[in-house]
């Protein structure tokens, strides 16, 4: 990709971003992003941002996770256990649940039906989907579907629905900021530290290492430095990379094969909000998040997507962020055996 188009496609990605945020839209940068590199890719033909966008967005989410950890957070491991159990398993069973559903109303095989409904990475499942044998065209159009249905219907349902948390400070993950001389280098440094440790993650073997290291690094830097911190600024830019990356990947070839996906793409939509309903009064009756960080942890975005939204929403909860990272790791690393299992 040329550096103009890649000029062209963030400036766009941008300008409708920094609108959709303007107008309180939840998750209004991404949105925005999506839709702008959507639609300079439509344009242009075949579009595509490097992946170091991706990287650097997961690196700074996880940063942003991490310097919102105190001491007295790690007390609340053993919760986070028990709603990860939670949430993972009942996800597995929507997984189950919207498969099937698929597989009956369109043109799709059992095992692509699997992976298309997987709550797993947009850009890491079609892979593993193709290495499997399952249809990756198929599988990226319907994910496609619930990535949007994530980061663009859900917490703005959310966002009207439930109430917001008291003295909750919109974006800034209630953290203390350092004095004024100080911030931009214990911000930089922050940076640095996340990135050693997400490139780090990025060239080992683990699924989503890029962010699950990049958060464990920022975790202990924090600890170790409590001025460690991340404005607003760079989790908007970190939005606007992350969607843009996304939005690059949307072409005519998604957008033609969603036509004859309809049925199945309505399928996968009321199979996760029936889902999301359930998981979260479960999570409600179990005391484990009130009403809205409930919500948040049954939704089946991406986790550096919910780390990045849920600040728009008021909500900086580190059992909540630290959940979606788990559930990503363990969608990509036990998802796909389960799935070649019950399809064989």
């Amino acid at each position: 990709m040329q550096a103009g188009e890649i000029l062209i496609t963030l400036a766009l990605a941008a300008l409708i971003g920094f609108a959709l945020d303007r107008l309180k839209v939840p998750g209004g940068m991404m949105i925005g992003a999506v839709i702008g590199a959507c639609a300079v890719n439509l344009s242009l033909s075949g579009v595509q941002l490097p992946p170091a966008f991706k990287t650097v967005a997961q690196i700074i989410a996880g940063a942003f996770i991490g310097c919102g950890v105190r001491r007295e957070d790690l007390r609340q491991m053993r919760a986070i256990l028990l709603a990860a159990g939670v949430v993972i398993g009942c996800l597995l069973l929507v997984n189950l649940g919207a498969a099937y559903l698929i597989c009956r109303t369109g043109p799709v095989s059992y095992l692509t039906a699997l992976f298309a409904s997987a709550p797993g990475g947009l850009s890491d499942i079609p892979i593993i989907a193709a290495d499997m044998g399952a249809d990756a065209s198929q599988v990226l159009a319907l994910q496609l579907v619930r990535f949007v249905m994530g980061i663009a219907i859900f917490p703005s349902l959310i966002a009207h629905l439930t109430p917001r948390p008291s003295g909750a400070e919109d974006g800034e993950m209630q953290q203390k900021q350092p004095r004024t001389g100080g911030r931009k280098r214990d911000m930089l440094i922050t940076l640095a530290v996340a990135a050693a440790f997400g490139l780090l993650g990025k060239a080992s073997p683990v699924p989503g290492g890029t962010m699950a290291f990049a958060t464990l690094g920022a975790i202990a830097f924090k600890l170790a430095y409590p001025a460690a911190w991340l404005g607003r600024p760079v989790r908007k830019g970190a939005q606007l990379l992350s969607g843009a990356y996304v939005g690059a990947g949307i072409g005519m070839a998604q957008l033609v094969q969603l036509r004859f996906l309809a049925l199945p793409a309505v399928m996968l939509l009321l199979a996760y909000s029936l889902g999301a309903v359930l998981i979260a009064s479960l999570l409600q009756r179990l005391r484990i998040f009130d009403r809205r960080e409930a919500y948040l942890a049954a939704t089946p975005a991406g986790a550096s997507d919910m780390a990045l939204i849920s600040a728009d929403l008021g909500v900086y909860n580190v059992k909540l962020v630290l959940l979606q990272v788990m559930r990503l790791i363990t969608v990509i690393l036990l998802f796909p055996s389960i799935f070649w299992a019950l399809a064989r």
